[in-house]
């Protein structure tokens, strides 16, 4: 069984593919159980899988047997996001083995986010792993790493400088606002979507001076328990259009599949805005889109006086962060070093396993046989007594046992665990188990 990764993120894919093979959240349980069914009689693609989907990454992580995985993963994107392969193919791509432990143990420490550090991408990397589990397509090997992922973006985060002052995606879009507009002192800033992205977006435009914060949701009451939290307003969807072009900025963040502002909409807001406008001046509106897929049509920014960002560009907002945080790579990659090996060794130990489980089972029913054969002759011992010769037994094997044990799975965690196995099963004539 081999580790396997297909990927896709923001260095390798724009933003108009990675938003068509993006997952909603509802979609992936239906999405691992197809990876990991059995099909008309064939073995499942993958017998463990995890995918991993944010606005800068679509990942899916599995154990395979398989030679042509690779294939057939790109054929299951095709089909599921009802693509083409030629469409994204090329922009794929595929790491076994070492390679994806030390990608996915990188990727929680945030050392291969857009933003160098950012933390939400643990966050992340935690909820994949549990909707897995809870699908049932996390087996012992991906539990195994994505435990040693989250501790290795634990470690960074708590003994590396590494994301200090700094910014998530939200929070670069906050800063990339701050720098156009000079100050948001006094801005109205309206969010549409009351997510995890949103509720950054709300603590850091809060603590750059934003006035007035209005929460637009297509569920009123999840837009309401985010407003109580920052004193802000908190409106339906259906408010959306009204509210628009009262809007110094608007920074949309929802899981909508498709967009949720045309160019109608910011047309008739600027028009609105131009009605309104008392000093002669031609108005001005910022959108920043955060979602992906994109919640704001690209055809908003042919519209005069219309600036719209989106996830893609922010790479100058963080230029200045990411400089400072270069300094904290070296450290952060030690950390993540250790992570990365402990994990292969303990893989490598599963190599000499069932040989190891195999050995135990022979000692422990040669234990029985003769336990039972020394008992008939000891007739008069009491059950006391009993119980001392039955412990006696089992403490002997066990440390007969003991160093063997050790030596094989030391040996196993550097490679050596087939071998060794090889002459366990040789040497004691054992059965696979």
């Amino acid at each position: 069984m081999n580790l396997f990764l297909a990927g896709l993120d923001h260095t390798t894919a724009p933003l108009e593919i990675r938003e068509r093979l993006a997952f909603n959240a509802s979609d992936i349980p239906a999405a691992l159980l197809q990876l990991t069914t059995h099909r008309d009689g064939a073995p499942p693609l993958l017998s463990e899988a995890a995918i991993l989907s944010t606005c800068n990454r679509v990942e899916i992580y599995g154990v395979t047997g398989e030679s042509g995985t690779a294939h057939q993963v790109v054929k299951f994107l095709a089909d599921f996001h009802k693509l083409t392969e030629e469409q994204f193919v090329h922009t794929l791509f595929f790491y076994t083995g070492e390679l994806v432990v030390r990608h996915i143990c990188e990727t929680a420490s945030g050392l291969r986010s857009l933003v160098l550090g950012e933390a939400q991408i643990q966050g992340q990397v935690r909820t994949t792993f549990e909707t897995a589990q809870q699908t049932g397509t996390a087996g012992p090997i991906l539990s195994h790493l994505f435990r040693h992922a989250l501790a290795a973006g634990k470690h960074v985060r708590h003994e590396t400088t590494l994301g200090i002052g700094a910014a998530s995606v939200s929070q670069a879009g906050v800063e990339l606002a701050r720098q156009r507009l000079g100050s948001l002192e006094g801005r109205t800033v309206l969010l549409v979507g009351s997510g995890e992205v949103s509720e950054l977006a709300a603590q850091n435009l809060l603590s750059n001076g934003a006035r007035d914060l209005w929460i637009v949701n297509r569920t009123l009451a999840h837009a309401s328990e985010l407003a109580a939290r920052y004193s802000a307003q908190a409106f339906g969807i259906n408010d959306l259009a009204r509210l628009l072009p009262q809007a110094d900025i608007i920074i949309s963040s929802t899981a909508a599949p498709v967009p949720i502002i045309y160019r109608s909409h910011i047309e008739q807001a600027m028009h609105i805005k131009t009605e309104h406008n008392n000093n002669g001046s031609t108005p001005t509106m910022m959108l920043i889109d955060l979602a992906v897929p994109r919640d704001i049509d690209p055809a908003v920014s042919e519209l005069s006086g219309v600036h719209l960002y989106t996830v893609d560009t922010l790479q100058d907002v963080i230029k200045h962060t990411l400089e400072q945080r270069h300094t904290c790579i070296t450290a952060a990659e030690k950390l993540v070093e250790h992570e990365v090996q402990a994990f292969i060794d303990w893989l490598r130990s599963q190599d000499a396993m069932p040989a190891l489980a195999a050995l135990r089972q022979r000692a422990e029913s040669v234990r029985c046989h003769e336990l039972e054969r020394a008992l008939r002759n000891l007739v008069s011992l009491s059950p006391e007594q009993q119980y001392v010769v039955e412990a006696f037994s089992r403490s002997l094997v066990n440390k007969l046992l003991h160093t063997p044990t050790v030596r094989v799975k030391t040996a196993a965690a550097h490679g050596e665990g087939q071998r060794y196995a090889a002459m366990l099963y040789e040497l004691f004539n054992l059965e696979t188990v």
